[in-house]
């Protein structure tokens, strides 16, 4: 009898063991959430997410930066557990030294030290061209590198050890105003095995009929590895919900005693852009089969008020964007100023941003969430200026261009546009039709969207790769544009970031090399992607990276959006906004300076009867 108790009790203890892990009868991972996050991202490459915000809302959530900036752009440790500042005066070194904890990739590869380092040597590589490298000329060695006058390879960021990177300086910095430089996706590690082998012999051809090599690291879901607390499913855009994240099961935990859910709690985020928005936005939880619970996006369909009952609740909050026009310099009439202020002056901003909503008319660059951080209490935007009228003002700029001996009619140009970007093409087609009043009537709309990335199989039959490039993207990235619109977004949670890409040494663009006479190599920094290249703002912005100062460095970065918006190669248009709807059964939802919608905490009430109810498990 004792025997026949003892294993009966053993069988009860394995079947409470078996269902503490169960959920009417099998195993529970989580709740799936429905959203509604962005417009489609087709690429979440860190380097291509500063020209439109929602592909940084997503980027944000598939990979963990050595530092993050809280909403206000406070530093908060990530992956770094420690760090220390170490200054030999006698030996002239100045090191920051950090200590990385121990978490690994979405293939439960280790992360480490080394991974950190690359995403720095990826931006000094040559052929990269990224604004975000301007930020980063107090490390030892970085400005030098940038004009092409040293090797990445003596770039002053150097592993010591698996968890340890140090980083090098020319000289004796203020720390805690480096330290948010840390906290830029654009220096988000990344896996060298992965992202220098992602690339194909795509079927396009050069202008010598040689084919292109193209890169599709970080646009095919499955090749894609993940550091931060989700990774990517699916990212099947066509399909019903076939955008997913899941839970990246090796975020910071360890596998053998942590439970699956100790630092991310939900186990998918279940995205349908085959249904267009505004049919899901109808559905927002009314707690039928297929709503979803968040919008971290509303369409524009939908803001024309009669959605007001259900968005009575949406949160509105300054992004880090300000939506902009470059202007190309080396197209005619735009090398004229005159020309390139009369197209600001003609935009009624204030217009745009009530077709916008959720919008603010800009009277400057700089976006309203950027800290003064000579007074950590207010915005930047406290602080400085507004230099443009938020209301068109025709007459004056048909002066203008009538002084300088412009005659529109005379010219014929394109601004181009993200085609998968409702709010961009929208704004475009304003923009448009109050530069055609002005006498611009050869003016009109490039809308360039996506294309499939061809290869050839073995046979050689042309082949799509399921990577899709962005024609867009292209043309900002080349300057074949005469005017391009994009979201303008920080590089860092700084003015200094955001402002100093404008000047040549800080452009991050390629450089060109020349032999002189003397058989002197002369090395030539290309200037912003707009042309911009005044000696006068070069100057300015090489004070504010000298001066250790805070007050007077914002002193003089106020000067430099000055001098921004007198010589106007850039058309602020208006602030961005984020947008955050939160479902009643939803909580725990969070946000920082990049990404207005974190989910790693997120939980959503009575889930498991809505994943049976949505076809997501099915009950034993």
């Amino acid at each position: 009898m004792m025997k026949r108790i003892v294993a009966l009790t053993l069988c009860l203890v394995c079947l409470v063991l078996c269902l503490a892990g169960c959920s009417h009868g099998i195993y529970d991972k989580g709740a799936y959430i429905r959203m509604y996050l962005s417009e489609p991202v087709y690429d979440v490459d860190p380097l291509n997410a500063f020209d439109n915000q929602a592909t940084l809302q997503i980027v944000s959530l598939i990979y963990e930066g050595l530092f993050t900036a809280d909403e206000d752009g406070d530093v908060k440790k990530a992956l770094v557990d420690d760090y220390d500042y170490e200054v030999d005066k006698e030996n002239g070194t100045y090191k920051l030294i950090l200590t990385l904890k121990e978490t690994k990739w979405s293939d439960g590869v280790m992360l480490t030290a080394s991974d950190a380092q690359y995403a720095f040597l990826r931006l000094f590589s040559k052929g990269t061209s990224h604004p975000a490298v301007g930020m980063l000329f107090d490390i030892k060695n970085a400005r030098n590198i940038a004009a092409g006058e040293d090797s990445v390879d003596h770039l002053g960021v150097v592993v010591t050890d698996p968890q340890t990177l140090e980083i090098e300086f020319e000289r004796d910095i203020d720390i805690d105003t480096f330290l948010p430089v840390l906290t830029s996706p654009a220096l988000y590690p990344l896996r060298a095995d992965k992202v220098d082998t992602g690339t194909v012999v795509s079927t396009e051809l050069d202008a010598n009929g040689n084919p292109i090599e193209k890169e599709v690291w970080g646009k095919i879901g499955d090749e894609i590895v993940c550091s931060g607390p989700f990774m990517i499913n699916s990212m099947d855009f066509k399909g019903k919900d076939g955008f997913l994240l899941e839970r990246n099961g090796y975020y910071y935990r360890d596998r053998s005693k942590d439970d699956y859910d100790k630092y991310v709690r939900p186990y998918r985020i279940v995205v349908d852009y085959s249904t267009p928005a505004v049919d899901q936005l109808a559905n927002f939880n009314s707690g039928e089969a297929g709503c979803i619970y968040y919008f971290g996006y509303i369409p524009l369909a939908a803001r024309n008020g009669d959605y007001d009952d259900v968005l009575k609740k949406l949160d509105t909050t300054a992004a880090n964007s300000t939506h902009v026009y470059y202007i190309n310099q080396s197209v005619a009439p735009f090398d004229n100023v005159a020309v390139r202020k009369a197209l600001s002056m003609v935009l009624d901003r204030e217009a745009i941003a009530e077709a916008m909503v959720y919008a603010e008319a800009a009277g400057a660059l700089v976006p309203q969430s950027l800290l003064y951080r000579a007074d950590k209490s207010a915005t930047f935007r406290d602080k400085a200026e507004s230099y443009l009228s938020t209301s068109a003002a025709l007459t004056e700029a048909k002066k203008l261009l009538s002084d300088a001996g412009i005659n529109p009619a005379d010219y014929t140009f394109t601004l181009t546009v993200n085609a998968q970007s409702e709010t961009h093409v929208k704004m475009g087609e304003m923009a448009v039709a109050a530069w055609k009043s002005l006498g611009f009537v050869n003016v009109s709309l490039n809308k360039l969207g996506i294309q499939q990335i061809m290869t050839s199989n073995e046979k050689g039959e042309e082949v799509g790769t399921g990577a899709y490039e962005s024609l867009y993207r292209n043309a900002l990235k080349s300057g074949n544009f005469d005017v391009i619109a994009l979201d303008l977004v920080a590089n860092a949670p700084t003015a200094m970031s955001y402002l100093a890409p404008f000047a040549a040494a800080f452009s991050g663009n390629s450089y060109s090399a020349t032999v002189d006479a003397n058989g002197k190599t002369v090395y030539t920094l290309n200037p912003h992607i707009t042309g911009y290249n005044s000696a006068d703002y070069n100057a300015k912005i090489d004070a504010a990276q000298n001066e250790q100062n805070e007050k007077k460095r914002a002193a003089l970065l106020k000067e430099a959006e000055a001098m921004l918006m007198a010589d106007m190669p850039v058309i602020p248009v208006v602030y961005n906004q984020n947008t955050s709807l939160v479902g009643k059964k939803l909580s725990g939802v969070d946000a920082d300076f990049f990404c207005p919608n974190i989910f790693t905490d997120a939980k959503l009430s009575g889930y498991w009867k809505i994943a049976l109810r949505d076809g997501f498990v099915e009950e034993d």
